[in-house]
């Protein structure tokens, strides 16, 4: 295993000369996988995400299944194929786990749906359908959940973020007509993540801004800060974010600069991670676990890898 290190400035504006230097380092652990249509390959892995039992359920996107592997990368099971039958996918974008029975649900975008499975593959929830009334999407891109089981879903093309229960009925929504004292104008949504500081937050990437917005569990803006530092000539596109769960640092697979970002909960960059066994290739997923330690698993599409890291310090 190597150590990657990560130097970066502490300020999102010039650093005086003689400043300090902030530092990151990340453990590279292991990496898997290669192009391909069999068992440990992948088309596009998009999104990852790892039970208790240290195996990754991974989405194969153009492969249109997911895919388990155990904590060394080897073949365990798999479900899903190209369709738009209950248990199919076209275009699956993104995974979470449930905390308590392990559950996995799915976006599946060009269905316009959310599907739920157990962890052997069994379909137990489907929910959604094209269009712009409450609980309907149009291009969904993202999920998350709360602490208390609520679905929240990036529903990109209708420009807003959608709250459902547990059981997926629709409890409110925001961003698409922003409500004077309770959030912003959303345009474009591509990811979002829950955090547990406090009462609880949404964070949600808006891609056409590359700007992170912050809200309250009843879509009322708590804060926002860009993406990318001014003068960075970063590009701006389709990303992930994720939030560890103790410090509440937030990770971004800031998929166009072929990177992991990381930020304070308050917005103060904290450095990024480009490579492991091989640099980054358009990464689009990231999944962050605190059982043992603070490990990163990193969805990096465009090698077709999925690669872990432990954060050192």
């Amino acid at each position: 295993m190597g150590r990657v290190w990560i130097v970066m400035v502490a300020l999102m504006c010039a650093v005086p000369t003689g400043a300090a230097e902030a530092e990151v380092s990340f453990d590279f652990q292991t990496a898997f996988g290669g192009f391909g249509i069999g068992r440990e390959s992948f088309d596009l892995p998009v999104d990852v995400v790892q039970d208790r039992g240290e195996n990754f359920y991974v989405l194969d996107q153009r492969n249109s299944r997911v895919q388990v592997l155990n904590r060394r990368g080897n073949f365990v099971r798999e479900w899903g194929r190209s369709g738009f039958r209950p248990g199919e996918f076209d275009t699956p974008t993104a995974i979470v786990i449930e905390k308590g029975p392990e559950n996995l649900l799915v976006v599946d975008q060009k269905n316009n749906r959310i599907q739920k499975f157990d962890k052997t593959g069994k379909l137990l929830k489907v929910f959604g359908q094209l269009g712009s009334s409450k609980g309907d999407f149009n291009t969904p891109t993202d999920l998350t959940l709360d602490k208390n089981g609520n679905i929240y879903v990036a529903d990109s093309g209708n420009n807003r973020i959608q709250k459902f229960d547990p059981s997926g009925k629709f409890l409110v929504e925001w961003g698409r007509f922003a409500r004077k004292g309770r959030g912003a104008e959303l345009t474009n949504p591509v990811s979002l993540a829950y955090s547990e500081e406090g009462f609880g937050y949404i964070y949600v990437l808006n891609a056409p801004e590359c700007r992170v917005l912050k809200y309250e569990l009843d879509g009322t803006l708590s804060a926002e800060w860009p993406m990318h530092r001014k003068g960075e000539g970063a590009l701006c596109g389709p990303s992930r974010i994720r939030i560890e769960s103790r410090k509440y640092t937030v990770y971004i697979a800031d998929t166009e600069n072929d990177r992991v970002i990381l930020f304070d909960k308050e917005g103060e960059p904290l450095g990024s991670l480009a490579e492991g066994k091989v640099r980054f290739r358009k990464p689009s997923g990231v999944f962050v676990d605190v059982s043992f330690g603070e490990d990163v698993v990193v969805a990096d599409t465009g090698n077709h890898l999925i690669q872990k890291f432990r954060r050192a310090r």
